[in-house]
Order: structure tokens, then sequence, then C-alpha cells
């Protein structure tokens, strides 16, 4: 299904123990303009911090509710690499970001992400989902 990046402006992020913030921006592929990454503004909970959210994350749409859900919990986010999201994103943020959650490198394939054309085409063992939560 597609969807105008400005109908994804304030959907509310949930992770698996709460309501994480909204969606702020977006961050796009420079060549392929698949979205990499939400950022997203957490309001008083992180201090006003902006942090990134992978499209691997996201496990459940709700646009009835302008919702998505996310396979992370709090505490995750808030251990996460901290990012610049006023800074485009280096190679080296990205692999410090997606090794901490445990999600493959996307430009190690052929295909946009990695060995599928999209996030969800990929077998991401759940172990991996739960990463960066010392476990």
């Amino acid at each position: 299904m597609l969807t105008n990046t400005a109908q994804l402006k304030g959907v509310t992020i949930r992770t698996t123990d709460g309501e994480m913030g909204t969606v702020e921006q977006f961050y796009f592929d420079d060549e392929t303009w698949a979205i990499r990454y939400l950022t997203v503004e957490t309001g008083g909970w992180l201090g006003g911090r902006q942090v990134l959210i992978s499209p691997f994350s996201v496990v459940q749409a709700d646009w009835q509710a302008r919702r998505l859900d996310v396979a992370l919990t709090k505490k995750q986010v808030q251990n996460s690499p901290d990012i610049d999201t006023h800074l485009p994103v280096s190679r080296q943020h990205e692999a410090a970001y997606l090794g901490y959650y445990g999600y493959p490198y996307y430009w190690g394939g052929p295909y946009l992400w990695g060995p599928a054309f999209y996030p969800a085409g990929l077998a991401v063992p759940a172990d991996c989902l739960h990463g960066g939560d010392g476990g």
C-alpha cells in the first residue's frame, strides 16, 4: 500500500511498553528514495530528544488510530546510539545503529534492503529484534 509521507507526519509510535513519540521527518535513500528511517520526536519522555526508527522495527500500522507499533522497548530506544537527526546519517552511524538493534546492513546485497526488496521480505531472527538490551 502506498502512503504519502505527509500522512505519516504526526503518527504515534508505540513500543512494546507504551507510546514513544510522534513521527516528525524521514530519511530517504538518496539513490532509491526508499524511507530508511523515521525521526521520532520523543517529547518529555527523553527530554525532547529525537531518535531514529528503522522500518525494520515496524510490526503493525493502524491507520485509523494513526499509530505504528514497533518491536522495540523504550529502554532499547533510550540506550540507542545518539545520532544528530539534523544532519545526514553517515554510513558509520548507520553501522552502529543497525549493529545495536541487530539489523542487517541493507547496503550489503544487490537489493534495496539487502537480500530483499523491502524490510518485510527479510527473515530477521526474533533474537535480533531484541538486540541492544544487554542480552
